[in-house]
């Protein structure tokens, strides 16, 4: 009864320092010179190494804090989604939020309800008359599904938008209803008159 996250390297192979560097780098026959160069060059790749480790299990971290927070959107769907600030995760594993936003950069994860970006769990929001947090993310579904519900020869105006949110405990202003209705490509009330 709970979602496991893993990591998908893919087909690539590990990254790892060549043991053979590795021991030239210790080898007190070669000069000086080649074996300081050696043991700098050994030693950045090692840096390396481990910093992509690190990153990998940072992002690791991450992701199974947006598991347990957002349970809820996993079990019931995008209407479920609950505003997650990074400065929040970032407190809970203990790192800089700059540090969770780079881990979050062009990140996808395969989950039950599809492919999706993780910075798409990462968004503020608001709560409804009952207390409930959504996301703004969420609220854009709930538009949606008014708009998709509404009467095609009489569609609600952006005002009677506002009012059916409402209605479902959701209270923002017309001009954000205007504004979410635009960033979702949904045409004003007169454009979606069906006559």
């Amino acid at each position: 009864d709970a979602y496991v996250a893993t990591l998908l390297d893919g087909p690539i192979p590990p990254l790892r320092v060549s043991e053979r560097y590795a021991t030239m780098a210790r080898d007190k026959t070669l000069d000086g010179e080649t074996r300081r160069f050696l043991e700098r060059n050994v030693d950045t790749a090692r840096w390396l190494v481990d910093a992509l480790q690190q990153r990998g299990a940072t992002l690791l971290k991450v992701v199974n804090v947006v598991l347990q927070r957002q349970r809820a959107f996993f079990d019931e769907g995008p209407r479920s989604l609950k505003p997650l600030p990074m400065t929040e995760v970032a407190d809970i594993i203990g790192v800089h939020v700059a540090t969770v936003s780079r881990a979050l950069s062009d990140k996808w994860m395969q989950t039950p309800r599809g492919m999706l970006a993780l910075r798409r769990f990462f968004s503020g929001g608001t709560s409804t008359a009952s207390g409930e947090a959504l996301s703004w993310d969420a609220i854009r579904e709930v538009l949606r599904d008014v708009v998709d519900q509404e009467d095609r020869k009489k569609p609600l105006s952006d005002e009677a938008l506002a009012a059916a949110l409402r209605e479902r405990g959701i209270d923002i202003a017309r001009r954000t209803v205007v504004k979410y209705r635009q960033k979702m490509g949904i045409p004003p009330a007169r454009l979606r008159r069906q006559y």
